[in-house]
């Protein structure tokens, strides 16, 4: 069946422009309200795919909803501040430490065994990281990645989206990919509504939408029907085939910040490649 590996081609497209299009959309914005209209409107979006699936809904599809909505509440906030205050080319590539986190995750859960390959190739995945910020060193350029606010933010956001993905799977097995869509979006967009509202910024949500219309649409847009295809992709391949190879959209966003950005992306993408070596060897 052909229509996972299409999804999952369309994905890999989607996100490669998305994140640059979140970078216009947080920059000198409130990242809360920016994560909201991205969650918000992409809800919207996700409306008119309602009317051709029937709709099923019973509490462990609702347990699904809110756990995963919760984490990718706090995720995807610290995506967009990350994105909005880094560099494209050097945070967006630390996006692939969620199929890291997947490997820890299926190995102490799920009792897969963690070989020499898969050793190699995290080898090669944290030697990658070395290129984006290049100091003197391998220790010295770590740390300068660690020592960045904005790669903590997606570091942190990459072990949630981990997190996600894993209850994505289980999920994805006992319902729609259209409606699970729709209810994570849903459920993302009421946690960082109520935590907008608690802080009384719910005003800057509107200005930002103002100020950004387009932008804000386009994001909304990009991210429902990426996550969509995403999850319609699970339904044909393996989660630890599928997230890993979405990740080959890191090459789309680094080469699109070079040219539109005009960021220094020689040896940042040197270290995707190696990156992107590195996660297949763990899922092989």
């Amino acid at each position: 069946m052909m229509l996972p590996y299409i999804a999952l081609g369309g994905r890999i497209v989607l996100l490669g422009w998305e994140r640059l299009i979140v970078k216009r959309l947080g920059e000198k914005s409130d990242s809360l309200s920016g994560t909201f209209l991205f969650f918000g409107l992409g809800t919207v979006f996700l409306i008119p795919t309602l009317f051709f699936i029937d709709i099923k809904i019973n509490s462990l599809i609702l347990f699904y909803v809110i756990l995963s909505s919760f984490f990718y509440s706090i995720a995807f906030w610290l995506y967009v501040k990350s994105l909005s205050e880094g560099e494209a080319s050097l945070v967006s590539p630390l996006y692939n430490f969620n199929v890291f986190f997947l490997l820890i995750l299926t190995v102490i859960f799920l009792g897969e065994k963690l070989t020499v390959f898969k050793v190699f190739g995290l080898v090669l995945l944290f030697y990658g990281v070395s290129f984006l910020n290049r100091k003197s060193n391998v220790i010295q350029s770590f740390k300068a990645i660690l020592l960045d606010k904005s790669c903590q933010y997606m570091i942190i956001a990459s072990l949630l989206i981990a997190l996600g993905r894993t209850i994505d799977g289980s999920a994805i097995k006992i319902t729609s990919p259209v409606l699970y869509a729709f209810l994570s979006n849903t459920g993302i967009s009421l946690f960082l509504l109520l935590y907008i509202l608690i802080k009384g910024n719910f005003s800057s949500a509107v200005s930002l939408f103002k100020e950004k219309t387009k932008i804000a649409t386009l994001s909304g847009a990009m991210n429902s029907y990426s996550y969509l295809l995403l999850l319609i992709a699970f339904t044909g391949i393996e989660i630890s085939i599928a997230e890993p190879a979405s990740m080959s959209s890191i090459v789309i966003t680094v080469i699109l910040a070079g040219k539109l950005l005009k960021e220094n992306i020689k040896e940042r993408l040197l270290g995707v490649i190696i990156m992107l070596i590195g996660l297949w060897m763990l899922f092989n």
